[in-house]
């Protein structure tokens, strides 16, 4: 007997972020990551009696999710990682658990809410509204050499903040895992 449909939405919402993720690597598109995560949860839904266990589903939702996004790219106009690249990703996905993806998660968040104004509208016109840096650039006034060097100096601070938060929580930290 398989899943019920609680469960598997209950696993897929716990496991969001790490689906999500795995769409928005491929699209660069927090937007078409979102549809891609509605449409995995659909299709569980729709063929719940074959998911005997939640990490069966997380696996399967995870390849789907890459299916779809890779499939959605055409419309995107949007490069696609290597597939080893994207293996090594659902490998790393696949294998954290969940408590450890939401740990990083709402220390991100936590994180975010400590930059400034500017930075954060940075990353939503980068990543949110998925323009490319060259567009960022006309919309803050800026070169585009000083947008990629504001968006490092961001993405810099944010791990830094984030490995920091989750050393203070004991928390586990996935650069650590990694080979």
């Amino acid at each position: 007997m398989g899943l019920s449909a609680n469960t598997v939405v209950q696993v897929l919402l716990r496991e969001r972020p790490r689906i999500t993720a795995s769409a928005l690597g491929i699209l660069r598109d927090a937007h078409a990551a979102d549809d891609v995560f509605q449409q995995v949860v659909l299709q569980a839904l729709q063929g719940q009696e074959q998911f005997r266990e939640p990490e069966h589903l997380l696996a399967w939702a995870l390849r789907v999710a890459r299916h779809r996004a890779i499939d959605a790219l055409p419309r995107h106009a949007t490069r696609c990682l290597d597939g080893a690249v994207l293996d090594l990703l659902e490998q790393q996905w696949t294998a954290a658990p969940a408590a450890e993806v939401s740990a990083r998660v709402d220390a991100l968040h936590r994180c975010l809410d400590k930059l400034p104004t500017t930075a954060r509208e940075l990353l939503r016109l980068r990543y949110e509204d998925g323009l490319r840096c060259n567009a960022v650039a006309e919309r803050v006034g800026r070169t585009v050499e000083a947008v990629y060097q504001n968006l490092s100096r961001i993405h810099r601070q944010l791990r830094q903040c984030v490995e920091a938060q989750l050393k203070r929580t004991n928390g586990p930290s996935f650069g650590e895992a990694l080979p």
